[in-house]
């Protein structure tokens, strides 16, 4: 009796041993990634199963090349094309959980804009790393594509199509120092009027695209702003999605407005200015030609 309980207690110490070694294994040679809020992210190996939790953060594994191993994407995940031919996950605030954990990925992408923490916390009850951005301006965008490169293992094709990205940045900032600084108003809704101040990848588009934000400084990144303020300052160029710029052209609280007055009132892709993806550089671009009345 001895010795079998004796043999049973050398069997236990032997698996706990075994079990341990693996554990230990693994975790000597998983990488470590830190997200954009700070969180350490563990892989064992670069990831060929991804979810993207966001239009944008699609957009960018797309741009990287990463599109055939993306394997679920967002109800509004619509470009490129081939984004929309993805299995449908459900919406940024309330993906459907089930669907994702049947995807089997082994790496979720999520965005502070828009994805619930609850989400997070619940993918990682299940093993699933999740890997967050949470991106402010236009550096923060290529950093997280850098990043995205690095834990997909193509870190450097990741830093060539950066590097295409900051070379098109770099021209429009050189041609904007030679221009005299527009004053600009960004309009994100009329009702009621919001825009993009400090701390909004928005805002910075608009400096490097040679303009003066009117709203700043401010205090939140899209702050709430009243048509006095807006008619104090006289902003020579407003821009803002096409359903913005068309309820303000009926509105005749705006008739006063010096870039009203001119006719220099801009509609632009609400995709390509509000998703903090590779597109932000097509933003970019047109927003310099409609401040400085030039071809791209």
């Amino acid at each position: 009796m001895k010795v079998w309980k004796r043999k049973n207690k050398i069997l236990y110490v032997l698996v706990l041993s075994i079990f341990f070694s693996f554990f230990f294994i693994s975790s000597v040679h998983a990488e470590v990634f830190i997200d954009d809020m700070g969180r350490k992210v563990y892989i064992n190996k670069p990831p060929t199963r991804i979810i993207s939790l966001a239009p944008s953060i699609a957009e960018i594994l797309f741009y990287l090349g990463l599109g055939d191993r993306v394997v679920g994407v967002t109800n509004f995940c619509n470009y490129p094309p081939e984004a929309t031919k993805k299995e449908k996950i459900g919406l940024l605030l309330d993906p459907d959980i089930e669907k994702i954990i049947s995807l089997k990925p082994d790496m979720v992408f999520a965005t502070t804009e828009g994805n619930r923490p609850q989400v997070v916390e619940l993918l990682e009850r299940f093993n699933i790393p999740v890997y967050i951005l949470s991106p402010h301006s236009i550096e923060d965008i290529l950093k997280d594509m850098v990043s995205i490169g690095k834990i997909a293992d193509i870190k450097n094709d990741a830093y060539l199509k950066v590097k295409r990205l900051r070379d098109r940045i770099s021209r429009i900032k050189n041609l904007a120092e030679s221009k005299k600084p527009v004053k600009t108003l960004f309009l994100i809704s009329l009702d009621p009027v919001i825009s993009a101040g400090n701390g909004s990848f928005i805002d910075d588009i608009i400096t490097l695209a040679g303009g003066i934000n009117i709203v700043d400084p401010s205090l939140v990144a899209y702050p709430r702003i009243n048509e006095e303020m807006v008619l104090l300052r006289q902003p020579e160029v407003i821009i803002g999605p096409p359903h913005v710029i068309n309820a303000l052209l009926s509105d005749n609280k705006w008739h006063n407005v010096r870039a009203v007055k001119s006719h220099k009132i801009y509609k632009i892709n609400q995709d390509i200015i509000s998703r903090p993806g590779p597109r932000i550089i097509d933003a970019l671009e047109v927003i310099y030609s409609y401040l400085h009345g030039v071809d791209r």
